[in-house]
């Protein structure tokens, strides 16, 4: 096995690592092995893959864990409701995955009237693009005090530039559980609608997903689709008005009124 193992880091330039030569092995000699057998075989062979794993160092860990252990509460609790403009807002990112490269969506979603508040496309997918969704939204909104902002746990939420930014505006910060998508599912349903209507209905759903489409074809098509969406998609659940008419029906939003009773 050995001799086999090193004709086959021979013939792929040393490139496979132990995982991948075992379903080599498995692939073209119809041998099963473990992981963990292949990789002291490799070992012994002295045919362990050049390409190698980048490492960080331990502060780097040490950082990542600390900010994991720190992570803030779930406000939200699924309760996707807002008596009022601006006090409970979701936001997430979506991926644009063009026939060339990949972009970024992030959005701000208002839970009052399902508006988007703030949007920004990037060509990553980092704390900076939530940052600067952030500073999207200060813009279009003005003070933040004391509004919750919900994301899911994922690690450009976590990350400190971002949650610095939204300490200095007076923003709560609320985040789900990572990978579980029910703890975001009102923002979540705003991308589902987003692809749905905005680009398979346009481009048809199997160019779209098998990457058939240039990635700023993609990128013009949201940025014409959400003002569409703010302004002018009617929504059953808000009497059949559009986001920014429902705001402006109700501009101090939505609280019971109290009757009193003459009697």
């Amino acid at each position: 096995m050995i001799i086999v193992i090193r004709g086959l880091q021979e013939v792929y330039g040393n490139s496979l690592g132990y995982r991948k030569m075992a379903d080599r092995i498995e692939d073209g000699y119809g041998i099963v092995l473990g992981k963990k057998k292949v990789l002291r075989l490799m070992e012994e062979a002295k045919a362990l893959s050049a390409v190698r794993r980048k490492h960080f160092s331990e502060e780097y860990y040490l950082t990542r864990r600390q900010m994991k252990e720190n992570a803030p509460p779930d406000l939200i609790g699924r309760d996707f409701f807002a008596l009022e403009s601006y006090r409970r807002l979701v936001c997430d990112i979506t991926y644009l995955t063009g026939s060339d490269e990949t972009w970024y969506l992030s959005v701000v979603e208002d839970l009052f009237n399902g508006e988007i508040l703030a949007w920004k496309i990037g060509e990553h997918c980092n704390a900076r693009l939530c940052v600067e969704t952030v500073e999207m939204l200060e813009m279009a909104v003005g003070s933040l005090e004391g509004c919750i902002l919900h994301s899911d746990g994922g690690s450009t939420y976590i990350a400190y530039a971002y949650r610095e930014i939204l300490l200095s505006l007076g923003i709560r910060q609320s985040m789900g559980i990572k990978l579980t998508c029910y703890d975001n599912a009102r923002v979540e349903s705003f991308n589902s609608v987003f692809k749905t209507e905005a680009l398979y209905a346009k481009f048809g759903k199997t160019k779209v997903k098998t990457h058939q489409v240039p990635v700023r074809t993609l990128v013009a098509r949201a940025e014409w689709f959400i003002p569409y969406y703010n302004n002018e998609r009617r929504k059953d659940g808000l009497n059949h008005k559009t986001p920014v008419g429902y705001k402006k029906a109700n501009p101090k939003g939505t609280y019971p009124m109290v009757v009193e009773d003459k009697l």
